[in-house]
């Protein structure tokens, strides 16, 4: 069979993902017909997770129904939810069901296309070619992106609609979240507002208005139209997590929870039942909790989907419920890979010596609490070190128990929800008079260094700022407040004496954990973008 000239798009390096040898066979034979000979092929979810870790891929066509644990939407949820997938990434599902938009409609992770079947050489050419001509369309404004410079992916979105404003609505969307990224409130209103007069009903564009809303403080505008969104399109999935994230930031933990669950009505994959168990444990709804992580372990039983997190918070559920036996079998069945983690083993000894405790095995106990010291090296995940610190409490060691909540929410001061956590296992524990002062006192602990490394500085003590900061973060590595500090003062440093390579790596290394972290975070956007005009300004005058 002759090759169909599509030059364009004969390069691309491909991946099948289908259940079935001969679908899979078909869909390489389409693809051959448009001249692309670099395909892989995967049968299972699990099989295609090793493709993508393995290799970056300019498509990806996938098929809706792979098995009975994990459908192509959810596997593609799991791509977009680890980072696994470039932006450039074209993803295709393919499906026999007609109501599938529907589907992708309320989904949060869209695929960048869906196709009915049967397909033909011709229906995916024309599909491909199209998804090719709006990423080249776009690629000034990606570009950007990819270099972290907001600001200037703004530009290229102005730039971009003069020349090709058949691709208005992608534009409009992008440029509204990065105004929204960096604060400037103001001009994204009026890119939603731009985008309302052209259609008002478009859902994304009022939500785009009530994430503007959020930002500016103003809460209860944003609960309006949010709610405003649910009536129009009961659906629409970031509208339910906006509303939980208003709902909690007013201290409505109960309605936070309601919306998270009816959003998991909806969509019912492992994802939404972790967000629901999460804020039900938050409030001490442990049935909820329970029956949410139930659903999780379900959704994702001997896949590479599961996470070992979910395992751990289903086993510590029923230690809190008082069912020990329950939380020592489901620890027993952990997946072997879990073991090579750990945080994960030091997590699953504390859990352990808990129930183990709580049976009346109190020598067991002392073993496996030992055993979680052990396995938890220098910096425990917050997790197993506030699994450690209820085990502490639980056989009597309070100093160390008292210690480890101190070490947990230094690790991210900043984070409310960590701290709340905490102040939970006090709670929990009978120690809720301690709370305050190792809740409140880490949290000022913390506070402290980052105000005395900027007195230094400002004390024209500046290597001992800096020291002072990487010293904390060597016992903190991911506390997103010391990070920031560390990044910005070593960048006021450069800024007064000059481009320092060893600096250079260090703020490179603090930005990059900080996107990890706080993805989207726009004072660390206009530190990259500092660093990297401050690097090329040094690299012109050598």
């Amino acid at each position: 069979m002759t090759l169909v000239p599509f030059s364009r798009i004969s390069s691309l390096r491909s991946l099948i993902i289908d259940d079935m040898p001969t679908m899979r066979q078909n869909i390489r034979m389409h693809l051959g017909q448009l001249g692309i000979t670099k395909v892989d092929q995967a049968g299972t979810p699990d099989e295609a997770i090793r493709f993508v870790e393995a290799a970056a891929y300019d498509l990806i066509v996938c098929d809706y129904n792979l098995n009975k644990e994990t459908n192509g939407q959810q596997l593609l949820e799991f791509f977009r939810t680890q980072h696994m997938l470039p932006p450039t990434t074209m993803f295709i599902m393919v499906t026999a069901e007609s109501g599938y938009n529907l589907v992708a409609s309320a989904a949060e992770f869209q695929p960048d296309a869906y196709m009915l079947k049967p397909l033909t050489a011709s229906k995916l050419a024309e599909r491909i070619d199209r998804l090719l001509e709006k990423q080249n369309a776009l690629l000034p404004i990606n570009e950007k992106l990819k270099r972290k410079d907001q600001a200037g992916a703004i530009i290229e979105c102005d730039n971009v609609l003069k020349v090709a404003p058949k691709w208005i609505v992608d534009i409009l969307k992008t440029k509204g979240s990065l105004l929204i990224e960096l604060r400037r409130i103001e001009e994204a209103r009026a890119v939603y507002a731009q985008a309302l007069e052209m259609r008002d009903d478009l859902v994304w564009a009022k939500v785009g208005m009530a994430r503007c809303n959020i930002v500016a403080g103003q809460l209860d505008d944003a609960k309006v139209l949010v709610q405003d969104v649910l009536a129009q399109n009961s659906q629409y999935i970031e509208a339910y997590d906006l509303l939980a994230q208003i709902e909690e930031a007013q201290g409505n933990q109960s309605e936070a929870l309601d919306a998270l669950s009816r959003s998991s009505e909806i969509i019912p994959s492992a994802r939404r039942s972790r967000l629901v168990g999460d804020a039900a444990y938050r409030v001490g709804d442990l049935e909820q909790a329970k029956e949410a992580f139930d659903r999780v372990l379900k959704h994702t039983k001997g896949s590479l989907t599961a996470q070992p997190s979910d395992l751990l918070t289903l086993a510590q559920v029923h230690v809190d419920t008082g069912d020990a036996d329950a939380a020592l079998q489901l620890l027993s069945s952990a997946p072997k890979r879990y073991a090579e983690s750990k945080m994960f083993t030091s997590a699953q000894s504390a859990v352990a010596a808990q129930a183990h405790y709580q049976l009346g095995d109190t020598i067991s106990a002392e073993r496996a609490f030992e055993a979680a010291m052990n396995s938890a090296g220098g910096v425990p995940s917050e997790m197993a070190t506030l699994a450690l610190a209820r085990a502490a409490f639980a056989i009597g060691r309070d100093d160390e128990g008292a210690e480890l909540i101190s070490k947990a929410v230094k690790s991210d001061h900043e984070n409310k929800t960590l701290q709340a956590l905490a102040r939970k296992v006090l709670i929990d524990s009978g120690r809720e008079s301690m709370a305050d002062e190792l809740v409140d006192g880490a949290v000022k602990q913390c506070m402290t260094i980052i105000s005395e490394a900027n007195a230094l500085m400002r004390s024209a003590k500046p290597d001992e700022s800096l020291a002072k900061l990487e010293e904390a973060l060597h016992s903190m590595p991911e506390n997103t407040g010391v990070l920031m500090a560390a990044a910005q003062l070593h960048l006021l440093w450069m800024s007064q004496r000059g481009i320092n390579q060893e600096y250079v790596k260090r703020v490179n290394r603090y930005l990059n954990t900080l996107d990890r972290l706080i993805p989207g975070n726009d004072r660390v956007s206009k530190m990259h973008k500092f660093l990297r005009e401050a690097v090329a300004k040094a690299a012109q005058k050598s």
